[in-house]
């Protein structure tokens, strides 16, 4: 020990007599000029205090720029950038690697604490970018690769200049907002008029979505056709069920029908159809007609009129509306008198209405009567029915000039 001090007292008195700093090394070179200790060697190192960082932060008094290295927690190299009253220590390295408030794994860098601001000081990001020109490019030179990916909690914004929020907001439930800070929906725009969805610009036109006084906007550029079709798609291959023409007509499975024709449903099970005004009034419309010289029983209960029957069915409530005809004729008698027959309308067996008939003796006469009856969904049976009193009456006894008819036209509700 004692001559260690003897050869450190030596060197310091060479390096006072001499006015410049002290140089060790095994040449006898002297120190660099701006340095006031120069170590030199190529085979030993300098070795700073070793501590605790409990040993570290009880130094007392630590003065600006004091050195150590801190064998525990994160080791390495320890500054004090801060003043001795209130020091500040701050890692050099660690035995990670790397310097500063970087540290390395490896072949990899990462930070420990602080911000990181480039182009601006930090502000309250952990990293900032800033500049008047290109700003930040990330790039994937693998085509399958993962460009970048956002994890954890809170929200992902692109904001406006100086406008939190302004321009794009993700948050953590997946809601994606367009000019609106709080999406409330997957996704959201901003609540002004206009395009809001742009699908094919094409010059001054567009195909795409807009609100506009209220009202939800589809538009196409009118200029090339304009057609809004509404389809299936099946592999690629799109399949039209509806179009709105841009000349305001509607198609229906390619058919946009002809002059005066009206659409009609046909039921769940098959696409709507143009059809004839005419065709669709008489759709719903039923005809018997029958010949027929069958004789009314004299005082007999209710007959059903020959050949005077129908059997229709209804998806719904309905209404008929009955119209008939049926020939009488009382044959002449010489002790007869006239004849009074009874003739109605009866719905599944139930007779509905009745009208009342006086057929003279040897006379020709028609009984007619129009009555209107309510049916449930379902099927059903409308039939003729009469009964006479006091003779026997035939009923379209004459082939060529007399018959029997019934027409019953559904109106469905």
């Amino acid at each position: 020990m004692k001559r260690i001090f003897a050869c450190l007292a030596l060197a310091f008195a060479a390096a006072s007599a001499h006015g410049q700093g002290v140089g060790i090394n095994t040449t006898g070179a002297a120190a660099d000029t701006s340095a006031v200790l120069d170590l030199t060697s190529t085979t030993k190192g300098f070795l700073p205090p070793r501590m605790t960082s409990a040993q570290r932060a009880a130094v007392v008094l630590p003065a600006t720029g004091l050195v150590v290295y801190q064998t525990d927690g994160t080791t390495g190299l320890y500054v004090n950038v801060g003043t001795p009253a209130a020091p500040n220590w701050t890692a050099v390295s660690t035995g990670g690697g790397g310097g500063g408030q970087w540290s390395t794994s490896g072949a990899n860098i990462y930070y420990n604490s602080g911000k990181v601001a480039v182009g601006t000081t930090p502000g309250s990001f952990r990293l900032a970018v800033q500049d008047t020109g290109s700003v930040l490019r990330v790039q994937a030179n693998n085509g399958t690769g993962l460009l970048a990916s956002l994890g954890g909690f809170g929200q992902v914004q692109v904001d406006a200049p100086g406008v939190a929020g302004g321009r794009l907001a993700l948050l953590g439930n997946g809601n994606l907002g367009l000019g609106v800070a709080n999406p409330t929906n997957k996704l959201s725009f901003a609540s002004v008029g206009g395009k809001k969805i742009s699908l094919y610009p094409v010059g001054t036109s567009d195909y795409g979505f807009g609100i506009a006084a209220g009202r939800l906007q589809v538009y196409t550029d009118g200029s090339a056709g304009g057609d809004v079709a509404i389809g299936t798609d099946n592999a690629g291959t799109f399949t039209e069920k509806f179009a709105f023409k841009n000349n305001g007509a509607l198609a229906v499975g390619g058919n946009a029908g002809t002059a005066g024709q009206v659409l009609q449903s046909n039921g769940s099970g098959a696409a709507a159809t143009w059809v004839n005004p005419q065709s669709a009034s008489y759709a719903n419309v039923y005809q018997t007609a029958i010949i027929s010289s069958t004789p009314f029983p004299a005082g007999g209960g209710d007959t059903l009129v020959p050949g005077m029957s129908q059997t229709i069915t209804v998806s719904g409530n309905a209404k008929a509306i009955v119209n008939y005809y049926v020939s009488l004729y009382n044959p002449l008698c010489t002790f007869c008198g006239n004849a009074v027959v009874y003739t109605g309308i009866a719905l599944d067996g139930a007779v509905q209405h009745f009208g009342t008939w006086v057929v003279r003796n040897g006379e020709y006469h028609g009984a007619s009567s129009a009555y209107m009856v309510n049916l449930s969904p379902g099927t059903h049976t409308i039939s003729i029915v009469a009964r006479a009193t006091g003779s026997n009456v035939q009923l379209g006894s004459d082939p060529v000039t007399y018959g029997n008819s019934m027409t019953i036209q559904v109106i469905p509700q």
